[in-house]
């Protein structure tokens, strides 16, 4: 989508961005000159992440933390922001799984709130007062759902968390785009992920489902969100503020609520994924 390396001299931090959607943005925007800020707890997927990046003649530094450990996040930016420029902020680190809600517990929305809503707001926050207090620009991006609109069932501690995240992303794209801050979301539709996709859909006739729902009868390609990532980053699209995108080939126009069809599941079904679960 962009020629040349438009993110030349940029540093961009990714949470999550060790493995799936995350390391495609980072590989991505590295490929257009931008120096990568990789933060995950997984240190194994940090360490394979900057192998890769780096074959790809790609900078990037990685740092091993909770985002929901706001002390933590604190020190890591500010310690990272004396070192380094940093004009961009993806919020990409996330939790979910697919449960009827009936069968969830207090721990289980915790763990998706904390990570997707509260993780979020910690490292946005840090990094928005270090521009401010600095007088600099920046761009912060958030990975949405298509169901932050619509809510879905089965997904319910994602929807109300990304919900929550959309709205936190368009009130400081608002408050903050005076001081040169923009905010924006990204609502992906069906992408095969390693991690989430293990979560989130049970078998293949499923996966097939969901193709065969999508008007362009396929699932998404990582290397669609990353270009659209970075040219929602760039200075391009510095006019586009507040905006949440959805990049799902048309699947929410055809029918809300991405995982409806799970209606349709047999209660065997859902014990088995209740089994699964509880053995991780």
């Amino acid at each position: 989508m962009l020629s040349g390396k438009p993110f030349s001299g940029k540093g961009i931090i990714i949470t999550g961005g060790g493995s799936g959607l995350g390391l495609q943005m980072a590989k991505t925007m590295g490929s257009y000159g931008a120096v990568i800020h990789i933060i995950s707890r997984d240190r194994e997927k940090l360490d394979r992440a900057n192998n890769m990046l780096k074959e790809h003649g790609i900078e990037c530094f990685t740092y091993s933390s909770d985002i929901r450990d706001y002390e933590k996040i604190k020190e890591i930016v500010q310690n990272m922001m004396k070192d380094h420029e940093i004009s961009g902020l993806i919020n990409n680190a996330a939790g979910n799984f697919i449960s009827r809600t009936e069968d969830l517990s207090m721990n289980a929305f915790l763990a998706v709130i904390n990570i997707v809503l509260t993780g979020s707001i910690n490292i946005t926050l840090e990094v928005g007062k270090n521009w401010i207090k600095e007088g600099k620009k920046g761009s912060i991006l958030s990975i949405l759902a298509t169901y932050v609109d619509s809510g879905s069932p089965y997904v319910v501690p994602s929807a109300t968390a990304k919900s929550g995240l959309q709205a936190f992303t368009r009130s400081i794209a608002t408050e903050w785009a005076p001081k040169g801050i923009r905010a924006n979301g990204i609502a992906p539709g069906p992408f095969k992920t390693e991690g989430a996709w293990k979560n989130l859909i049970p078998d293949d006739m499923a996966e097939n489902v969901m193709i065969q729902r999508n008007p362009m009868r396929r699932l998404g390609k990582k290397e669609e969100i990353g270009e659209l990532a970075a040219y929602l980053m760039s200075d391009a699209a510095e006019f586009i503020n507040g905006e949440t995108i959805r990049i799902d080939g048309g699947e929410f126009n055809q029918g809300a609520a991405q995982f409806s069809m799970l209606s349709m599941l047999p209660d065997s079904m859902w014990e088995q994924m209740k089994e699964r679960r509880n053995k991780k």
